[in-house]
């Protein structure tokens, strides 16, 4: 508790320094002699509020400096001369002396001289949680090896506590705050943030990706050498390359920037949709082309999952995005667990409309300023919807990559992009191998019910002739009943038919060890669909026969 109220008077001070001081009220109303000392230095001070925001972040260290990261991809809720600001926080971060770091790297390597020809102890990159330090393994081989900065975790810990006492004590104040569910994002950037500090997982995170792109000659993942590494040090494969939104540098590598747009769209739609696994922080500093021309993706502790089920939802409420489809927009939020007041149903509607009508034209930058992605959860918030956060971490990550996009491309098309690859994944998940066999197994079970339709009947007429119950009918009715019981008879042989070919093509195609071709798969879909349909009619015409004769009493 004492680190925290201390920590407290720390932010406070620091808010007051660079002229923020009705956030330091809330934070620490009783500081007066902070006030007294502080209460000029803003006066004087010719800087824009929005370079003395990102040197309060700098100042109050590596949590806040990682909030301000976040914060800079965020093009659409913030205005464009912050997110400039903000952006510097991706270099400017003060590094650590190497003695400092030399026991981390002592405790996992033993001394470095026996591990490393060369370790250079000027670090190549310094980041809110570790830096980055260029060595040569005894081998020869050029690693990366990121340490993790001492005392980190304590001092995080206590940041991110802080953190969610502000957002509650904000949204207490404001209630228009919660619309944005602030608290729920803030304990999405505290979670991150813990995963951040594991770099056992970071490593692994990044063992799955390489494993899931292997057969993707554009793209690549870092190799890690888990005999030098553990939770505080990774000794990973050296990129040698150029951030991706490094134009100029791209062009000089002798490579098309423009491609690196939609290669690095394509990849994340991959992630998102295919695998269910993706890395939810990709701002430019972790994504690199590198002088073979692949695109490098790097550091990826930040990542988010996404179940099947739930993954085919989102596709089509993207999907439907693409295509202005506002009723399944609606439909697919429904499906997700967003409850929207039936009132408020038609507005909302026409909002969503407005809002992508006529985006199919808009470019990234369109996309950027709201147009589309972005619209689609500020309406929602307009009327007090919250959105699930793994599907607002989904929209905000596509975002993130458009906004690269755009330096890359200017001319780069997300609907075009987008739509064929969408409807692609669909198809193939209608018609993969695994979703027919779903399909296989469910109208065995509904063939299964029918062939149990003679049984149940035989049961009735059993229990008919006990005497179980009565039935009052008149001699003409003793003749419909016979020609009604022949032709449920005839139907119900034909329905074992159809059964019986379903199941027998079902035996043969998963019996037989051919591989699913596109041909195999059409011929199967096919065989189903005439096998499915002549049950369906012949269950159809049981249940509602063909009266061509009326009778009638007298």
């Amino acid at each position: 508790m004492g680190a925290r109220l201390k920590r407290y008077s720390q932010i406070a001070d620091v808010m007051v320094k660079y002229g923020f001081g009705i956030i330091a009220d809330e934070l620490d109303p009783d500081g007066r002699r902070r006030k007294k000392l502080f209460k000029n230095d803003t006066m004087t001070d010719n800087r824009s509020v929005y370079e003395r925001m990102r040197l309060a972040l700098e100042e109050l260290g590596p949590t806040a400096v990682k909030f301000g990261q976040m914060a800079a991809s965020d093009n659409e809720r913030i205005p464009p001369e912050l997110a400039v600001e903000l952006r510097k926080l991706h270099d400017n971060v003060m590094p650590v002396p190497f003695e400092d770091l030399r026991p981390t790297i002592e405790e996992y390597c033993g001394n470095i001289d026996d591990v490393f020809e060369y370790f250079e102890e000027t670090p190549i990159a310094a980041a809110s949680i570790g830096q980055v330090h260029r060595g040569i393994l005894k081998d020869g081989t050029i690693v990366a090896i990121k340490i993790q900065r001492p005392n980190i975790t304590e001092k995080i810990e206590t940041d991110t506590l802080i953190i969610e006492n502000m957002a509650s004590r904000f949204e207490k104040i404001n209630p228009a705050l919660r619309a944005y569910n602030l608290t729920g994002l803030i304990a999405d950037f505290t979670e991150m943030m813990k995963r951040e500090l594991d770099y056992v997982a970071e490593g692994k995170n990044a063992d799955i990706f390489r494993k899931n792109f292997a057969g993707d000659p554009d793209i690549c993942f870092p190799k890690i050498y888990w005999e030098y590494s553990g939770s505080k040090m990774l000794v990973m494969e050296y990129v040698e390359g150029v951030r991706v939104d490094d134009v100029e540098s791209i062009k000089i590598l002798g490579y098309e920037p423009k491609r690196y747009a939609a290669l690095g769209f394509r990849a994340y739609l991959k992630m998102i949709f295919e695998d269910g696994f993706f890395h939810i922080d990709p701002h430019p500093g972790n994504i690199f082309v590198n002088t073979d021309g692949k695109m490098t993706f790097i550091d990826p502790g930040a990542i988010a999952v996404i179940r099947p089920e739930r993954r085919h939802t989102f596709i089509k409420l993207l999907l439907a995005i693409v295509n202005s489809d506002v009723d399944a927009i609606i439909e697919n939020f429904q499906k997700l667990g967003v409850r929207i007041d039936p009132d408020d149903m038609d507005e909302i509607k026409d909002g969503l409309y407005y809002a992508l009508f006529g985006a199919e034209s808009a470019n990234v930058a369109a996309v950027d300023s709201g147009a589309s992605l972005a619209a689609v959860p500020d309406l929602l918030n307009q009327y007090g919807i919250q959105i699930p956060r793994t599907l607002m971490a989904l929209l905000k990550v596509i975002v993130m990559i458009l906004g690269v996009g755009q330096k890359l491309d200017p001319n780069f098309n997300f609907y075009d992009n987008a739509r064929p690859y969408l409807t692609q994944i669909v198809k193939q998940q209608y018609f993969s191998p695994k979703n027919l066999k779903r399909t296989t197994h469910v109208m065995m079970e509904s063939l299964d019910s029918i062939m149990k339709l003679p049984k149940i009947f035989n049961n009735t007429l059993n229990k008919w002739a006990n005497g179980k119950f009565q039935l009052e009918i008149v001699a003409k009715d003793v003749d419909r009943l016979s020609t009604t019981v022949e032709k449920a008879t005839d139907r119900i042989i034909m329905g074992l038919l159809a059964a019986s070919l379903v199941i027998g093509t079902s035996i043969v195609m998963y019996s037989i060890d051919i591989p699913y071709t596109a041909n195999v798969i059409i011929l199967m879909v096919l065989a189903y669909f005439g096998a499915f349909t002549f049950a369906i009619v012949t269950l159809v015409r049981l249940l509602y026969p063909n009266k061509k004769k009326r009778y009638y009493d007298d």
